[in-house]
């Protein structure tokens, strides 16, 4: 037994194992493939970059050559129209003509090719006299520029008078009489011009090189960088100067490839990802083995409760249908207690979940002890028992058996040498009186005992005729609800709420109103709270948002767009389902969120509910505007009005009737404009009866009235037909 023992436990962990290398395995191939992908797309970037790189210098030379050879034009001019420039006319048009940002070094003028004007002087005195015709360096440039009638740049050339090596641009000059006066020789700073244009910023990251000395393009030697570097993968571009062409040969210092540390990240990556998937399918193939396994444990548990040893939910209703029959055969009866400890979520919390599981354990204890062989005790679930007294429906004896069932833990417990102080509510149900079903009896036991925490915890209190009457109210309510929704008997009226800045309507309420077939209309009050009870709230939301966006629409077409505000109840933003069907609705639609304004109340606030909190925000990241209703009546923490930011509070009727009438109601309506007005909030004031109070909110700086002294909600129609009148008059209030 302990060997086929092993042997299970070596098979539910290697069919995962194994399941799990398959698909490292499988997905190495893909993951492959993308690391390939990735390098060569990092390689192909690594071209991209350096070629923007390239041509943007190149860009950059050509350009700052060209503003620096145009001076030359200006010389041209000057000496053709005046025959010729002395020295002191050259320093005069020269500053003129030079700019401090160009790059030019000095100007020289060579009437007959033999240099006799230097600016500056200062320093170049050695150029005097040059004649290009007998020096060996410059002797072929020059020529060039004569013989073209085209500037050539030359160099870079080391300066007869010294000062490094340097550009030489020669412009032939001619009279007016065509014939050749000259040459002018703007010398332009090489390493300037190279800074100016961003060469040097390269060479950190670049292996540069340039060559075309004399503007010879391939055939000219290297004058800048490595002459090798022509010889190795590089990229090499070409430089237009005027009279030919140099080359830039460029390659990034770290190669052409992706380097190692790249290479490996890539790598770690894509293997990661593999064995995260392959620990996913691990993880996900033991949960369902697992589950397989706890299912079958359910099953051997479903009659037991797992903590307390108690009879399950499920195995009592199962005993009580049975009791049912029996005592339909026997003419007998038997009753049930739903039994749930006061206070016991302090209990849970104040001193922890594992002792709070103690001290179910005791509790369950103390009550076995205290009934006979052949009654049944059970729980619920959570702190709620069951115990079915048989042939026991006297309410007297039923009082004595309680008093004496809940005395074990009355007066106290000790629990791991802890003092607990316990009570309980207990709620009877008797058969056949109170139900002949198994789930109806635990159900009216269980309104009878939310009676008894109604008044007070710690007492027993027996289901009866107004609970009945209550509970058969809200089982027809409910099937009333339903059928009603499926049938459109509700509809939406609608109150218009007027902008005290714009002076127009420019904002409604839509309210739900239930015209019921056979009994009229049925108010608000008696049939939301059965729809919130039953869980119907989402179905009736949904249904009435959905008229709300088709009447804005409709009204859209007659040229009017108002923002409608729509009651939600706090039970609509527990289910995440729900909310998501109403975002849904709303963009299929086409009704802008913004002009959607959500009023809730400030009770949803300190729920505390974490799916309360995370549909709250899914409907502000829809874009929805939110509105607190009548605020000031709740708990209105302005620390809520920070951590759920909304758009509107709309001060609730009870304190706009009293202004006028009480001072200190004025106050708190003055207070709350300005809190809101502090923290970019707009107010509404809703309950608006009479002109004073009108008068009173339009000189407190209140934004929006609403009530019946500007209109009384009304439908769709009607509703329409109102906007159309103000239209066309210049109503205002």
């Amino acid at each position: 037994m302990a060997s086929d023992n092993v042997f299970s436990q070596q098979g539910k962990l290697s069919a995962p194992l194994l399941v799990s290398a398959i698909t490292f395995c499988v997905l190495l191939i893909p993951a492959t493939m993308l690391v390939n992908y990735l390098i060569h797309r990092y390689e192909h970037s690594i071209i991209e970059e350096t070629s923007y790189r390239a041509n943007a210098l190149v860009a950059k030379l050509e350009g700052k050559i060209d503003a620096n050879i145009a001076v030359g034009r200006g010389f041209d001019a000057h000496i053709s129209a005046l025959g010729g420039l002395s020295q002191d006319d050259l320093a005069a048009l020269a500053e003129r003509l030079i700019d401090p940002e160009l790059n030019i070094r000095h100007v020289a003028l060579a009437p007959d090719l033999i240099i006799s004007a230097v600016y500056p002087l200062a320093g170049n005195e050695a150029a005097l006299g040059l004649d290009y015709r007998k020096n060996l360096r410059q002797k072929q440039a020059a020529l060039r520029a004569v013989n073209s009638g085209e500037i050539i740049l030359a160099g870079p050339v080391e300066l007869v008078q010294g000062g490094g090596e340097q550009l030489v641009a020669r412009v032939p000059i001619h009279l007016a009489s065509s014939d050749l006066w000259g040459l002018v020789a703007i010398v332009i700073n090489f390493e300037e011009l190279l800074a100016d244009s961003g060469f040097y910023s390269l060479t950190a990251k670049y292996d540069l090189a340039m060559r075309g000395q004399d503007g010879l393009g391939a055939l000219g030697a290297t004058f800048m960088g490595k002459d090798v570097l022509f010889d190795q993968p590089a990229h090499i571009f070409d430089i237009q100067v005027p009279g030919g062409e140099w080359q830039l040969a460029i390659a990034p210092k770290l190669g052409w490839h992706a380097p190692m540390p790249v290479l490996i990240a890539y790598w770690v990556i894509a293997l990661a990802i593999c064995l995260l998937a392959s620990f996913i399918v691990y993880f996900v193939r033991k949960q369902v083995i697992e589950r397989v396994a706890y299912l079958r444990r359910l099953e051997e548990l479903a009659t037991i409760d797992p903590l307390t040893q108690l009879t399950s939910r499920f195995q009592l209703n199962k005993y009580i249908s049975h009791l049912i029959d029996e005592c339909e055969r026997n003419d007998q009866g038997f009753s049930v207690l739903f039994i749930d400890l006061d206070h016991f979520k302090e209990v849970n919390d104040g001193l922890g979940h594992a002792m709070g599981d103690k001290v179910l354990v005791e509790i369950a204890d103390k009550l076995r002890s205290r009934i006979r062989p052949y009654d049944v005790l059970g729980r619920l679930g959570g702190d709620e028992f069951i115990i079915v007294l048989k042939d026991v429906t006297n309410p007297a004896d039923i009082e004595k058996r309680v008093s004496y069932i809940t005395e074990g833990f009355s007066n106290g417990l000790i629990v791991s040498e802890i003092d607990v102080a316990i009570t309980a509510s207990v709620g009877v149900a008797v058969y056949p009186g109170d139900g002949d079903d198994a789930e109806v009896l635990i159900q009216h036991a269980d309104r009878a005992m939310y009676e008894s925490k109604r008044s007070g915890r710690n007492a027993l209190f027996f289901y009866d005729v107004t609970m009945r009457n209550e509970a058969g109210r809200y089982l027809e309510l409910t099937k009333a609800i339903k059928q009603g929704i499926a049938q459109g008997e509700f509809q939406v009226h609608y109150q218009p709420i007027y902008d005290l800045r714009k002076e127009q309507y420019t904002r409604c309420e839509a309210l739900c109103r239930w015209y019921h077939p056979e009994k009229g209309i049925i108010p608000p009050d008696q049939f939301i709270p059965i729809a919130e009870q039953s869980g119907l709230i989402c179905d009736l939301g949904l249904s009435i948002s959905k008229d709300v966006f088709s009447c804005y629409n409709d009204l859209k077409k007659q040229g009017h767009e108002l923002n409608f505000s729509i009651n939600r109840s706090p039970q609509e933003f527990y289910s995440p389902g729900y909310t998501q069907n109403l975002l849904e609705s709303l963009n299929e639609s086409g009704v802008p969120a913004w002009d959607i304004t959500f009023e809730i109340t400030e009770s949803l606030f300190m729920t505390g509910n974490k799916a309360v909190t995370e549909n709250f925000e899914i409907l502000r990241r829809g874009g929805v505007n939110f509105s607190i209703d009548d605020f000031g009546t709740g708990y209105s923490a302005i620390n809520y009005l920070r951590k759920y930011p909304v758009e509107t509070l709309k001060i609730d009727r009870s304190f706009i009737a009293e202004l006028g009438i009480s001072a200190q109601a004025e106050t708190l309506v003055k207070v709350i404009i300005q809190m809101a007005k502090t923290l970019g909030i707009s107010v509404v004031a809703e309950g608006v009866e009479t002109e004073k109070q009108l008068d009173y909110l339009r000189d407190m700086g209140c934004d929006y009235i609403q009530g019946f002294y500007l209109a009384r909600p009304m439908d769709k129609a009607a509703f329409q037909a109102f906007l159309l009148a103000q239209d066309s008059s210049s109503h205002s209030v």
